[in-house]
């Protein structure tokens, strides 16, 4: 053994040569040769600083990005069910690759987490089980990582998820939509119309490309949600249709690839929900008289909106793209006061004979 701790000299027909050893997290043992002591030397350091760094065990896989070695991680799981497979993607793409996806996987470190943690919680406002996904997600892919000796150290493991927490949510009168488009930076009123008159997700809004549009059939196309049901057709109005082609024409986009995307930052790259969430809609919120507005409640609004006017609630679930009917009663339809209004004169109305024709006995 040589005066630097783990590195061994050793002679071999080839002449001196320097061995380095060192354990890795599981508690096996791991070793590399060198023809020269300097080069033992700087793996030495090279392993020392990713230990207590949490980073790489073999440098031959140093440059590995978090996307490159997620997809690797997914190639490898065979049998699972096609919803699974769907959820999982949808998690990739709409809430870790954006923000860890060109990352190399060796440099991501706990805070880097638990910041995202952050954001996913009070910027986003997404459900503690929502993030617990997430959070499941990461671990197997890190942990797969340490089993390849590519990190020694889980940066997942010690993340502190967010207490549970009952989400007060907010259902916008029209003359609060008004307020709050009113409110909003004139290039991203589209967007906030598009929300209201589709009750789409904000994950979903982003990802839509110009492509996803058939103004002929007056539909948008869903392709990219976070579950089976999510991925539907969603029927559009006049309105909305004329709003979204002003948008194009405004940005010089009208006849533009179907594979951009149809709502974009100011330099032309598709939009950051974060960004956009922090910078743009919450300070309109405020200004408008509603700062505890979540993106959500726009969704929510949607739904009672469509309930208020009377449309059945198969076909809200349907827009809504809820697997279960149950959801989209019990969390996404709120009563109004018209509403409470009509149910106020329902008997009179069923004694005088409205809607009660399908009851009527036959002679």
């Amino acid at each position: 053994m040589t005066k630097h701790i783990g590195i061994f000299e050793m002679q071999t027909k080839s002449g001196v040569r320097y061995r380095y050893r060192w354990r890795l997290l599981d508690g096996r043992q791991a070793s590399r040769t060198f023809r020269t002591i300097t080069e033992a030397r700087a793996f030495k350091r090279e392993i020392e600083t990713a230990k207590s760094r949490g980073g790489l065990t073999d440098s031959r896989r140093s440059k590995i990005t978090f996307s490159e070695y997620a997809a690797e991680v997914a190639s490898r799981l065979t049998g699972q069910q096609p919803k699974t497979v769907l959820r999982r993607d949808g998690i990739m793409r709409n809430h870790l690759l954006p923000a860890l996806g060109q990352r190399r996987i060796v440099d991501i470190r706990y805070q880097d987490l638990q910041d995202l943690v952050g954001e996913w919680s009070e910027v986003r406002g997404l459900a503690t089980n929502s993030i617990k996904n997430h959070k499941n997600l990461l671990n197997q892919i890190f942990k797969a990582a340490i089993r390849e000796d590519i990190i020694i150290k889980n940066p997942v493991t010690a993340l502190i998820m967010p207490k549970p927490r009952k989400m007060v949510s907010q259902v916008l009168t029209a003359d609060e939509c008004d307020r709050l488009i009113d409110a909003i930076d004139s290039g991203y009123e589209p967007l906030i119309q598009v929300a209201l008159a589709t009750g789409m997700r904000g994950g979903e809004l982003v990802a839509l490309n110009i492509g996803d549009l058939n103004l002929l059939k007056k539909e948008v196309r869903v392709t990219q949600s976070k579950t089976d049901a999510g991925v539907r057709s969603i029927l559009l109005d006049d309105e909305t249709i004329s709003h979204i082609a002003q948008h194009l024409a405004t940005t010089s986009r009208t006849g533009a690839s179907p594979a951009e995307p149809l709502f974009t930052s100011p330099s032309g790259k598709r939009l950051n929900y974060g960004n956009f969430y922090r910078r743009i809609f919450k300070p309109a919120c405020k200004a408008a008289g509603f700062p505890g507005l979540w993106f959500h409640d726009l969704r929510r609004t949607h739904a009672t909106m469509l309930v208020a006017l009377g449309i059945d609630a198969k076909s809200v679930q349907d827009r809504m793209g809820h697997s279960s009917i149950q959801t989209t009663l019990n969390f996404y339809a709120q009563p109004t006061d018209k509403g409470r209004r009509n149910a106020a004169g329902a008997f009179e109305q069923y004694r005088n004979g409205e809607g009660n024709s399908h009851l009527k006995r036959a002679n």
